[in-house]
This record gives structure tokens, sequence and C-alpha cells, in this order.
């Protein structure tokens, strides 16, 4: 049945007739193998039958589905008075008869209708024809008028277990909608959202297919964490952010997952899936799922989407089995909100959520099970975007330099950058310190350090530079510390970061690439790191000697690793966002799929190497997240290009302070880069915020 699903899946996809077909051969036999009176019978009854409803689609042929709706009515027939799944087995021989109804006129099937909506069942001949049809649900919701009745058939049809989840997923939404605007709870709405994401980038999708669904469900999060807040429920809130965040990441996470807990239970499992994750990270992740023009893929495309199917449906399989086993039921599962408040370790943490419907802010404390809410009532959803647009416009401008690490943007109109930070400030970075008692200056050493989880566009916005700039008032940087984190569970402890020593530093630059401008200053700032080292093993590639592969294995074998050189955003496919060596491109997609242990700071002098897809805000897809996931808890990164001038002198207070004593601490480095950022700020003064206020720290 696994197998026939999987085929079932990649239709939903590809719409190959030879797909639908494979799934209708192999659930049909799985189906004969199950024994009458077996209770998983109806569930595989039902899968049939929804196969059949989208040969329907394909070949228009009546007798597919006659087929459809013969296997729905033995579904209701071995689903009992009072059984929970009766209601839902009747709706969905009720659509599959209006929809046939609708498509061949036929009385019976409008009367039948009728009779199973009030489960008159019993009044039909057992030889009607009945299944499951694919029914253009936006269609006949917008024909009914009042809101009950579009809550009732919005709630019905996100339940029914159909092969396309892009359909429950909008019916699902409108269920959310019609319970708000009714006065009732969408919960159980918002809670089927968050199932059917996994149905919809699970790990034998394409990557780029997954990033375009994630395009469409983006909002839909912040509009279940913006109702949660509403009522109260802020654990939720948070639980419900993390699971639609990052998921791409985190799939590619689990798939190089070391398996220590379940060795020591099934080291046969275990083993088996090491061998399937290994798999399905080189089986063409990066393959778009669009089919070309022809009505037929070319025969090595085919077998490898369909090798996937196959190899992720083969996953799924060996993951339940993990979690029967004891203590193991939470295998690879989400993290819980209480092992996510853990992320908060040293200090507060602050997730802003942006929504038309509002925006907020909820902050977690070391320690504590409290959360406490902020209500951003001064802000709104246009502002953030606005903000947002604003800062692109300048570091467009700004791109147009030579002497900077970066494209060249297109030369837009000069922005005034102090506009969208003084909103920032006002709107939402005084409240939280006001919220936190944080308002006024303090030394250097004792000023508070905030980790912000912003969400859609907040996450491309420099918080930490918010502020008046009116001489006066205090900023944010003359008050707190400032890291960032795509998501919560970033920041936890991982396996692959054990207590064994640092193995060094290894400082990689790029004076020149083909394409782009030289960067004689790299030179110097390499300079620099090995200056700091002192004793402690140092590695450089720098010219002929910074290759692809001479850089991926080098970044193997130290804790710390610096890169300076031009780098680039393919907003096409963010998994090919790239560092430009000298033979070639280091993309995300290769430094992501390698298991790197016992890491610690990644320093990445490039540029725009912290700048995320305007389109896939919460998924963080640049270099920065990329350095953070493959295992490197404590990332420095930059915004937008940078001045080439300003990068050895930041470097040179970085390690200045981080290795003063000749030990490696990763854990210093944001207090490190705000002092360094600090001395370049009092050099080019606080408003010149395009030359300081690129510099990020990431993580811990």
């Amino acid at each position: 049945m696994n197998l026939g699903c999987s085929w079932s899946r990649q239709f939903a996809l590809l719409q190959l007739p030879t797909d639908i077909e494979k799934a209708i051969k192999y659930q049909a036999q799985a189906t004969q193998l199950i024994p009458d009176g077996h209770a998983d019978k109806q569930m595989y009854l039902n899968i049939l039958g929804n196969s059949w409803a989208h040969r329907f689609r394909v070949f228009g042929d009546e007798g597919d589905l006659d087929k459809a709706i013969q296997l729905q009515v033995q579904v209701v027939e071995l689903t009992p008075e009072g059984h929970p799944d009766r209601p839902r087995n009747l709706s969905n021989l009720k659509n599959l008869l209006a929809y046939r109804h609708q498509q061949f006129s036929d009385p019976y099937d409008f009367k039948s209708g009728n009779c199973i909506a009030s489960d008159g069942y019993g009044a039909q001949p057992h030889n009607s024809n009945p299944g499951h049809a694919y029914i253009d649900r936006s269609e006949l919701f917008d024909l009914l008028e009042d809101p009950e009745s579009k809550l009732v058939s919005s709630q019905s049809h996100a339940q029914v277990i159909i092969a396309d989840p892009e359909t429950q997923i909008e019916c699902t939404l409108k269920w959310a909608a019609c319970s708000v605007q009714l006065g009732l709870s969408p919960f159980n709405a918002c809670q089927k959202l968050f199932k059917l994401i996994p149905r919809l980038t699970w790990v034998g999708v394409a990557i780029q297919r997954r990033y375009s669904i994630l395009i469409k469900i983006g909002d839909l999060v912040a509009q279940a964490a913006a109702w949660a807040i509403s009522v109260g429920y802020y654990d939720l809130a948070i639980e419900w952010l993390e699971k639609g965040r990052s998921v791409v990441w985190k799939q590619l996470l689990q798939l190089r997952t070391p398996f220590e807990d379940l060795t020591a239970f099934d080291p046969r499992l275990s083993n088996h899936l090491k061998s399937i994750s290994a798999e399905l990270e080189g089986v063409g992740p990066r393959k778009t799922a669009t089919a070309p023009d022809s009505t037929e893929l070319p025969r090595d495309f085919e077998n490898q989407e369909s090798h996937q199917l196959d190899l992720a449906a083969q996953w799924e399989l060996l993951l339940a089995e993990a979690r029967q086993l004891p203590g193991l039921d939470d295998f690879l599962q989400p993290q819980n909100v209480q092992e996510l408040k853990k992320a908060a370790s040293d200090g507060p943490l602050v997730i802003i959520n942006t929504h038309p419907s509002r925006c907020d802010a909820l902050i977690i404390f070391p320690g504590h099970e409290d959360v406490m809410h902020v209500p951003l009532d001064r802000f709104s959803h246009a502002e953030a975007i606005e903000c947002r647009t604003r800062m692109v416009a300048l570091i467009g401008h700004r791109g147009t330099d030579e002497k900077r690490r970066g494209f060249k943007c297109y030369n837009g109109v000069p922005q005034d950058p102090l506009r969208p930070l003084s909103v920032l400030w006002s709107n939402v970075v005084a409240p939280i310190l006001e919220a936190l008692a944080i308002t006024h200056k303090q030394p250097y050493d004792e000023l508070p350090h905030i980790k912000w989880c912003a969400t859609g566009a907040l996450s491309f916005l420099p918080l930490h530079a918010a502020g008046l700039y009116d001489g006066k008032s205090p900023n944010a940087f003359d008050l707190i510390v400032s890291s960032y984190t795509p998501t919560l569970s970033a920041l936890l402890p991982r396996n692959n970061n054990t207590h064994e020593p640092h193995t060094g530093i290894l400082a990689v630059g790029q004076a020149s690439s083909p394409g782009f401008p030289p960067l004689p200053k790299t030179v110097e700032e390499l300079a620099i790191i090995r200056k700091h080292a002192g004793s402690i093993p140092f590695q450089q590639l720098d010219g002929p000697l910074a290759t692809v592969e001479a850089t991926r294995k080098a970044i193997q074998n130290h804790s710390w690793v610096h890169i300076a050189c031009h780098a680039s955003q393919n907003r096409a496919d963010p998994s090919q966002s790239a560092f430009h060596l000298h033979d070639g491109e280091l993309t995300l997609e290769t430094i992501a799929k390698r298991g790197l242990k016992n890491k610690g700071l990644a320093f990445l002098s490039a540029c725009q190497t912290a700048t995320g897809d305007d389109e896939l805000p919460d998924e963080a897809t640049h270099l920065a997240a990329g350095m953070l996931m493959a295992g490197f808890p404590s990332v420095i990164a930059t915004l937008w290009s940078i001045m080439d001038e300003d990068a050895p002198g930041i470097a040179e207070d970085v390690y200045a302070e981080l290795m003063h004593d000749g030990k490696m601490d990763h854990t210093k480095s944001a207090r490190a880069l705000h002092k360094a950022v600090g001395e370049l700020r009092k050099k080019v003064g606080p408003e010149c915020i395009g030359r300081w206020a690129p510099f990020v720290h990431i993580g811990v």
C-alpha cells in the first residue's frame, strides 16, 4: 500500500497518467491481501477509491468514477453506526455522488446525495455506483450563502482523506476563517493545518517543489499563531511557529541525525535508517518536479523521481517502526514547547509574529515556564512590509559601489535609511525593551544579550540598529547585544557538538574571482586572523589554493572557519546560494549535506550571507543559516554588501576579543562582534547605518 501511495503522491505532483495507473495497481493488490473484517480494510478501500477518482480526472472515463463510488459504498458499509469515521465516509460518498451529478446530470445521484446528507444511507440500493473524486471545493464553497453552511462544508471537505493535500489545505483555511467569523475556536482547523504541512513537504518531494509549496502556506502559519496569541495560548503559538519555520532545513537535519538512541535499542533498524537517509540526500534533491512540455518525461528523470518516492516511503515506515520502541515515541518528532524554551539559555529570547490581524512579541526567559506577551499595538503587518521595502531599496543603491563585497544590485533612488529604523524602534523594539525594563545604557560587559526570532518581513530587518537617531534618545545598539536565530531548535544543544578540544581555525580568502571586482583587503584580513591565532592550529587557503574541494574538506577538520570572498544568493534555487572560490562555487547544498561535528564559529566575511529570500522569509535560505544548520552554533554574517575596507577592522576587533587568552570560545562571539561594530560605529558615525549595521550574529 505504501508503494501505491508513493505513486499516488507522485501523480499529484507531476500529473503523469502512468503514475496513477501504478498507484491503482499496487493499491488494489494491497487491498486484496487484507482479509475481510480487518480493521484497516475500510482505509485501504478508501485509498483505492481515491485513486480511481483521480484516474477519472485524467481519462474522463465514467467507469472510473463508478468504480470509485462502488468502493466508497463498501467503505460506508464497513463503517457501523456510531463509528467516528462514519460521518466522514458518508461525506465522501455524498461528495462523489454530487460530483457525478454535476458531470452527467444523473438525478439519482442528486437524490441519493440528499439522502446521505441525513444519514439515510439505508434507503439506497446496494448496487449504486460510488468512491472519491476530485471536486472543485472552492466553487461549491462559494455557492453557499450562510456562514454556518460554509463552516460545515469546509470542515467536512478538509477532513476527507484525499490524495491532494493542497486541496485539503485550502479547505482547512476556509474552515478556520469561518470559525473565526462565527466567533468559534479555529483550534481544530489550525491543528489540521500543521498535520498537513509535513504531507505537503515530505522528503519524497524535490526540494524546489517543497520551497514552492512553502511560499503558499507561509502566511497561514502566522495567522494560526496570531489566533493562538489572541486567546492567550502562548505556548501553542510558539510550537506552531516552530513547526512552520525552516521546514526544509529540519528535514535535512533529520537525514543527518546520528541515531545513537535508536542504535542502543535496535542496531539493525538504526543502520537501515542511516542507509535510507544517505540515499535520500543523494538522490537528486534539487530536481524540479515540473515536467517538460513533452507528454513523457525522460526515462532517467522518471526513474530518479520514482526512486526518491520509494526511498521516502521506506523512510516514513522505518520512522514509524522506530517510534514503537520503548522510550522512542518522540523519535525525530518536533520538539515540544518545554524543550523549545531551553533555547533561552543565557538571556531573553524574543519571538515576533506579524499578521494583518495583529502583531505581537512573545518573550521566553531562562529557567522560566511562563511566557511574557508584549502586544505590538502600534505596529502593523503593512508597516513591516514597508520597512522591508525601504531597506531593500537602500541596499540596492549601495550595491553599485565597486569597493563592496557584493553584486551590483539595481541602481535605485537613495532612500532615507533612518525612516524604517525609527519605525522599528518606536513600534517594535522600544516596547519590548520597556517590557524587559531595559531603558538605560550600561557598560559594554554588562549589556543584556537578546536573541531575536522574527517572522515574515521582520526577519530581513536589522532590529539591532533600530533607533530614532535624534542625538538624544538611546538606540537599540546602545542598550543591548543582539543575536538572531531562524528557529528556536537551532539554539538547542546537538549531539554533534561534543566537549572535545577545538581543532583550530580555517581561514579562506579569495581576492579575485572571475566576474567579480577584486577584494584586495582579504589578504590583510587573513593575516589578522593568523596573528591572533597564536598557538592555536591555523590553516589558510587563499588564491589558487582556495578550491571548492579543498575548502569543503578543510571545513570538516576545523572547529572555526573564516571565509572572506564574494558570495551570492540564488533566488530561483536557494540551495544553490554560494561562496565564490578559485575554481567555482561552494554551494549551500554542498555545505548542508556535510555532517559537521565539534564546531564553533563560522565568520562569513562576505556579502549578503544573511540575506534571505523575500518569498520564503521563514525558511532562512541564506548561507548563514546553512552554516548554522550544518553544525556551527555561532555565525557572524552580513545582511547586505559591506565595504571591503571595513572587513579587516571588524575581524581585528572580533578575534582580539575572542582569543586574547589563547582560548576558543564561540559563545562570546556575539559580544565580541558588538564591541567590534561599536568601534566601526564610532569611526563612521551612528547615522551611517549602511556601514556598521549589516554585521549580525546568528546563533548562540
